[in-house]
């Protein structure tokens, strides 16, 4: 039999379809074949649940090269993704991360990433994403304010089968992956997937003669698999995964340059009306940077995990044990000239366990589930600044040192939800966690001069000798109420309120208490429908968010900060599609339409300093743009020569995004669209699969991420990948 195959296979509704050409037999090949997910830590259908969720399936997965949560936004309108020297910042609907503090929460097979950064290993052998939206406080708890993406990977299979897949793309981009996958027995199997990417050439053009490319080096991940039905009511899974990462990974593009700036770090301001002298260039040119020494990263990640699951009565009990360490070095030259002022090494290591166990089931009519979950988590960190000309008023060249040899977290949590069936068509919910958190931190941050004929020589330590130790609690209990009504058989309606919070934590450039966690009351109203006997769907939702100590990210001098900016408001909508045209079209689309607001925020803009504390009270919030929309249109057709061929192509709008709270056009990036086009050719027997991809077909250029400092001649940031254009061959073996 074969399995089902169309192009654009899951929509950003999560569901898949089916068409007359290569549906299996006995599918009805002309509706939309449901998903179902487990976000909400039980299956459930998209359609039937009251909540904001978009999935992709595995076969749009592989059929669109997507894996990493820089491709998934593309398909899902209120995400955005941005990158700041290798950590990754991911924000839904204007809620996203900072500072190693998530906003939104990442999770691999139920393993909650301490921070987002580390989910590199999401990258291999995917089954599903799924990526809920708004406020889960209940179930997930601390640090998903925005929501939470869940990577799952796939398991192993009944019989021996498994792919070998090599590709080629610009940028010297070699690409090797391979699956095996089978039983061991009558009750184990097992999966080992990995992957390779070697990429040789950078797509950041260094201008600094002698000077390495940026954007280029060396991927791997690998992940091993093993199940096991220990009994007929008690299941197994074992998961131990590793990712690695080398080469000058990271960029600090001049994005915004202001010749006339006095900088805080002593260079002098550059007279506008003439060309910058030679000792000091920059270029604001897409793609292209002025790089003065040496670039390179280092990263590893580990992940060991365990899962149970025991069928007891009409009820199941879940166990997932985790172990985790990530440990994360870049150096760079941040300040983006050909000065090299910054010199810049961080390094940071977390060492994570993690403990959940749920207990549901279903009695009458209550669905219910119950949880525990604990983690301890341990972090150390370090900033450190080379700097090689005497700046910032010193009278030699100096160094700044940041030191955090300790951030010790404990979180227990422990929660409880249910949803009633009232009658026929009602359905009400109801939820509580309540989480208490220890945590204990210390840092330091000294300067060294550079004396002539000597080593460096510390001059001051801030926050006085030894460390600055701090030791505080943090506890919170989030809500949430949900009620749904069945219109007819294909459609519903729903409304919820749901409660949130961000974790607090404390600025390693400063001598002061925590910044206080972040909370947030969220209310929406939706609609999901299944259309024209099911050949459609649609889903609407319209949403309030109220936030209370609402955190920002800051630069200020030459090191990031989080600051209270108070209350914070969004409103929005969106609109989520997606339709059979035919047995050869299909199209899909979604609409976010956003209006965020900064409540009374008074702060002072280093990069206009001259103006004094500002009132930033209504300025959009950063990474909320108004307008996100994607639109994608699939065409299939069997070839003559046996197989077939799909072609897909999706466009993917943002209005104007903001990176800092002024509400200044050089804060932001200009509206664009992202074009990815994906040819898939399979043959008749399923034995071989080809792509053509091409990702960013028009070439276009956008910010992803602005750092606004007074240090250096304007505002730094990141690009988003110019067009690529490659190529996969994948031969597969056993069944598919």
């Amino acid at each position: 039999m074969k399995t089902a195959f169309i192009g654009s296979i899951v929509f950003t509704t999560g569901l898949a379809i089916s068409t007359n050409v290569f549906s299996a037999e006995g599918e009805d090949a002309s509706v939309l074949e449901e998903i179902v997910v487990t976000g909400l830590k039980r299956d459930a259908s998209i359609l039937t649940t009251p909540a904001s969720i978009s999935a992709l399936g595995a076969e749009e997965l592989s059929a669109k090269g997507i894996s990493d949560i820089s491709e998934i936004q593309y398909l899902v309108p209120s995400l955005q993704y941005g990158e700041f020297l290798g950590r990754r910042q991911v924000a839904i609907r204007g809620i996203g991360e900072f500072v190693d503090a998530p906003g939104v929460m990442v999770s691999i097979d139920g393993v909650v990433q301490a921070i987002a950064s580390s989910s590199q290993l999401a990258q291999l052998d995917l089954v599903r994403v799924e990526v809920l939206r708004g406020p889960q406080g209940t179930l997930y708890g601390r640090n998903a304010t925005g929501g939470t993406i869940n990577f799952i990977s796939a398991r192993p299979t009944d019989e021996l089968s498994g792919h070998i897949k090599a590709g080629y793309a610009e940028y010297e981009h070699a690409t090797l992956e391979g699956v095996i996958s089978g039983p061991i027995g009558d009750k184990a199997g097992f999966r080992l997937a990995a992957n390779f990417l070697d990429a040789g050439e950078g797509w950041i053009k260094n201008l600094m003669p002698g000077e390495t490319d940026l954007m280029m080096g060396e991927k791997s991940n690998l992940r091993l698999t093993l199940t096991a039905d220990l009994k007929d009511t008690v299941d197994a899974t074992f998961m131990y995964g590793r990712s690695e990462m080398n080469g000058p990974w990271d960029h600090h593009s001049m994005i915004v340059g202001h010749y006339d700036l006095g900088t805080a770090s002593g260079l002098p301001p550059i007279d506008t009306s003439t060309t910058p002298p030679s000792d000091v260039l920059f270029t604001e040119e897409p793609w292209k940077i002025y790089s003065k020494g040496p670039v390179d990263s280092d990263r590893e990640y580990d992940v060991a995990s365990l899962e149970l699951n025991w069928a007891i009565g009409e009820m199941n009990l879940k166990s997932i044990t985790a172990k985790q360490t990530w440990f994360d070095q870049n150096h760079i030259s941040a300040d983006g000239t050909s000065v090299g002022l910054f010199q810049r090494t961080s390094t940071a290591e977390h060492d994570t366990f993690t403990q959940e166990i749920n207990l549901s089931g279903v009695n009458g009519n209550l669905d219910w589930i119950v949880g525990l979950y604990y983690m301890d988590d341990d972090r150390e960190a370090s900033f450190f600044f080379d700097f090689p000309i005497a700046a910032f008023g010193f009278p030699f060249a100096n160094q700044f040192d940041f030191q955090q040899p300790f951030f010790d977290t404990t979180s227990k949590s422990a929660f409880v939800d249910a949803t009633w069936t009232v009658s026929e068509r009602v359905r009400i919910g109801a939820g509580i966690r309540t989480t208490d958190e220890e945590k204990r931190e210390a840092h330091n941050f000294a300067v060294r001069l550079k004396f002539p004929g000597m080593g460096p020589v510390e001059v001051v330590r801030f926050c006085g000798p030894g460390v600055f130790a701090q030791e505080w609690n943090e506890s919170e209990n989030t809500i949430r109420a949900s009620v749904e009504y069945d219109l007819n058989d294909t459609s519903m309606v729903y409304t919820t309120y749901s409660e949130g919070f961000k974790v607090g934590g404390v600025n390693g450039s400063e001598c002061a208490p925590p910044w206080r966690p972040e909370t947030v009351d969220a209310f929406e109203m939706g609609l999901k429908a299944s259309l024209l006997d099911g050949a459609s769907d649609l889903t609407v939702a319209l949403f309030h968010y109220d936030y209370s100590d609402f955190q920002v990210a800051q630069v200020i001098g030459i090191q990031g900060s989080i600051t209270n900016a108070g209350d914070a408001e969004i409103d929005g909508l969106e609109i989520e599609m997606s339709s059979i045209l035919n047995e050869n079209w299909s199209i899909n689309g979604g609409l976010t339409l956003l209006d965020s607001a900064y409540g009374p925020f008074l702060n002072t803009d280093t990069l206009r300093a001259e103006l004094g504390v500002l009132e930033n009270e209504g300025n959009p919030l950063n990474y909320a743009p108004d307008t996100s929309l994607n639109i994608g249109i699939t065409y299939e057709t069997p070839l003559e020569t046996g197989g077939y061929l799909t072609m897909s192509l999706d466009a993917s709008y943002r209005s104007r995004v903001y990176y800092r709270e002024f509400d200044q056009k050089g804060d932001s990036t200009d509206p664009y669209t992202i074009f990815n086009f994906n040819v898939n050719w399979n043959s008749s027997d399923d034995l071989y699969a080809g792509r053509l991809f091409v990702r960013n077909l028009t070439d276009k250029d956008y910010v992803a991420n602005i750092q606004g400092s007074n240090t250096t001649y304007g505002r730094q940031g990141t690009w988003n990948m110019p067009r690529q254009i490659g190529v996969e061959f994948t031969r597969f073996f056993g069944q598919r």
